[in-house]
């Protein structure tokens, strides 16, 4: 039974969604059952500290730079057995407490999450439906697929039992400013715990809209190789990736049929093409570095 939870949360100039996601985690999360608000701000220029202050939050800054440091600064200050983690644009289901901390009861596992979608982009929310579709039926079966196995697993809507992390030496630290959670599904798979992934248990990430997502997967795309370089010791697989968007018009019009969205005809593609596009362009930069270098 989980009596009580610290609510931690890393944070830099969110002022735009902080209150109202703020506002949800307060009518989602029971009081009783918290402990502590904590929020690590990593030096935020607008007003996001004085927004969560004003929740009754309390504040503490990043004691380096990014999702690593933000994630193990606020492990510092847990003290309950589980603590529960957020991000600032995740709007939590509101069925989130029933749902997810009692998976978490097993010896087994070691963190439960609910996935997210971007409901304002109906397009992207397809998609992202019909990927956590396989990834669901994956772990059904109990089968370890790589790609999908590390699909569902973020750091924004999840439980975790404190004594697994801190065992493992707390959050992955990285040098990119994203990955930390696919770095931490891969170490619980190879400590022999499992995380969880309830497809059910549905929040709302806050996306502006098609530009955003296609600088985001491009973004994602420039920190491809450092991330496969960590799991792997080993760049990205450029030539997979190329398959991928060549058969991506494809997968792209049966994504269309299946959930009977005419936009993934177009928008799927494309995202395989700035996904790839970032990958291509942070070696080009790698190269030009080792060019001054030498």
């Amino acid at each position: 039974m989980i009596r009580k939870v610290d609510l931690v949360m890393w944070t830099k100039n969110g002022a735009e969604t902080l209150p109202l996601v703020l506002k949800r985690i307060s009518e989602v999360i029971p009081h009783e059952f918290v402990n502590s608000h904590i929020i690590v701000d990593d030096h935020s220029t607008d007003d996001t500290r004085e927004i969560a202050k004003s929740f009754g939050w309390q504040v503490v800054f990043n004691e380096g730079s990014g999702i690593s440091d933000g994630a193990n600064t606020a492990l510092k200050r847990v003290t309950t057995e589980y603590f529960i983690s957020f991000e600032q644009d995740l709007l939590l289901a509101r069925e989130w407490w029933q749902n997810i901390p009692r998976y978490a009861l097993p010896k087994s596992v070691a963190i439960v999450s609910g996935i997210r979608l971007s409901v304002g982009l109906r397009v992207l929310a397809k998609i992202q439906e019909y990927e956590y579709e396989k990834c669901r039926r994956v772990q059904e079966a109990r089968k370890f697929d790589f790609d999908k196995f590390l699909r569902g697993k973020t750091l924004d809507n999840t439980i975790y039992k404190t004594a697994v992390i801190r065992g493992l030496g707390g959050f992955p630290k990285l040098s990119i400013s994203t990955g930390v959670d696919t770095v931490l599904a891969y170490r619980i798979h190879a400590s022999g715990y499992e995380w969880k992934v309830d497809y059910t248990t549905k929040s709302i990430h806050l996306r502006k809209g098609l530009k955003d997502a296609f600088s985001h997967v491009y973004w994602y795309g420039t920190c491809h190789d450092a991330l496969s370089m960590t799991l792997l010791n080993k760049p990205t697989d450029l030539k997979k990736m190329m398959i991928k968007l060549f058969f991506s018009p494809v997968l792209g019009l049966h994504i269309t049929i299946k959930k009977r969205c005419p936009q993934t005809l177009y928008v799927y593609p494309l995202i395989r093409f700035n996904n790839l596009r970032g990958v291509i362009d942070s070696r080009k930069n790698t190269n030009k570095i080792l060019e001054k270098q030498e």
